[in-house]
């Protein structure tokens, strides 16, 4: 892997952990600053995709393994309201923390793996039909897959919650 490489998985991965563990008060800026980057590094990978063969159906891939992902960290979010602050927060402990770290040991480990073993990387993309510059933009689909179902089902949960809080304060 190139350093530019490490740099960018590193960087998302640290953002989504920063942004995501512990209990954190709700604010749209939490669930913005993700989808920035993403879109800063989605920009930078998703440029020249390539096309033919198998790679359609390996982002289709990507992004369905990303929506999983992003439901499995959904059901790791624990959400309440303070009544007397009028705060919800999101909590997420060490097993969105591990769920992260897994996906992008997954990454770096093909990246790696490609990097190591060129001749049989290619062969097999050439037996599949794929190109092995679909890695970049495969994985930046599962992660963008993955914020999105992550950050849209928070939305409903927290006005769920806000709900409920309000008609039990109410009663």
């Amino acid at each position: 892997m190139t350093t530019a490489t490490w740099i960018s998985t590193l960087a998302i991965f640290a953002l989504l952990t920063w942004s995501t563990f512990g209990r954190k008060a709700f604010n749209p800026i939490r669930l913005l600053l993700p989808i920035a980057v993403m879109s800063y590094f989605g920009a930078t990978y998703l440029k020249d995709i390539p096309s033919g063969g198998n790679n359609g159906w390996l982002l289709v891939a990507s992004a369905a393994f990303g929506a999983l992902i992003g439901a499995l960290l959904l059901t790791l979010s624990r959400i309440e309201h303070d009544g007397k602050s009028g705060k919800t927060y999101i909590t997420n402990g060490i097993a969105s923390v591990g769920v992260l770290s897994i996906i992008f040991i997954l990454r770096i480990g093909l990246v790696e793996w490609v990097t190591s073993h060129g001749k049989t990387a290619y062969e097999y993309s050439q037996i599949h039909h794929f190109n092995l510059y679909i890695i970049g933009p495969a994985f930046i689909f599962m992660a963008g897959s993955m914020l999105l179902v992550r950050i849209v089902g928070l939305l409903i949960r927290v006005r769920q919650t806000r709900e409920e809080a309000l008609s039990g304060a109410n009663a």
